[in-house]
């Protein structure tokens, strides 16, 4: 990769090395479909191993709602959903139920990524798919929150930015972390701005290395 450049992969690169996971009670009618199309699918009937989620080892999940993780939280895949984003929020999660959920449980629905009915069709769950891992390996997609996060923090002036992405490019955070201290952003947002340079590193990483 070029000195500050950043990678564009291609929808069929991403599918090739994304692994998604289904959680669901029931049978994934979906799951040959996508599997036909070339994606990764690991399908689980309830949580068998949080620690590989908490781990990051799936790209995307594909969460049932309703009949999953009832030994580890009264909230079922609710409470799955609001671990995950607690221990990654990077975490991609798209979130799918046939059920009719009291009003108190609608903040939790905005946890995450996306929100499909179980009775929702293949092509429906196939383009929320593409849409997210799109965006979960798209170090532009990364960029644009970054940058977004700098303009909240009061920084977002041209010199600011272009350290962002050499941070990317370059794999070292220290000269923009420098200037972010010496703009007096605290130490909490810099913390977080710092977190994501870091997922974007990572994301550049893979295609660099792939190329």
């Amino acid at each position: 990769m070029a000195r500050g450049s950043l990678p564009q992969p291609t929808l069929q690169e991403i599918v090739r090395r994304a692994h998604i996971l289904v959680v669901d009670d029931q049978e994934f009618l979906y799951a040959n479909l996508f599997k036909s199309a070339g994606y990764n699918i690991t399908k689980w009937r309830d949580i068998t191993r949080l620690s590989d989620i908490e781990q990051g080892l799936y790209d995307l999940i594909l969460l049932d709602l309703q009949g999953v993780g009832r030994k580890l939280s009264e909230d079922q895949g609710l409470g799955i959903l609001r671990h995950i984003k607690d221990v990654r929020p990077s975490q991609v999660v798209i979130a799918y139920s046939n059920a009719d959920w009291p009003v108190r449980y609608q903040p939790f629905f905005e946890l995450a990524d996306g929100v499909l009915p179980k009775s929702a069709d293949y092509v429906d769950f196939k383009r929320m798919v593409d849409e997210q891992l799109q965006s979960h390996f798209s170090v532009g997609f990364r960029l644009s929150q970054i940058e977004s996060e700098l303009d909240d923090a009061g920084a977002g002036d041209w010199w600011t930015r272009r350290l962002a992405r050499r941070a990317i490019s370059d794999r070292d955070t220290a000269r923009l972390e420098r200037r972010l201290r010496r703009r007096d952003v605290d130490s909490a947002r810099v913390s977080h701005i710092i977190a994501l340079i870091e997922v974007a590193i990572g994301v550049a990483q893979i295609w660099t290395s792939a190329s």
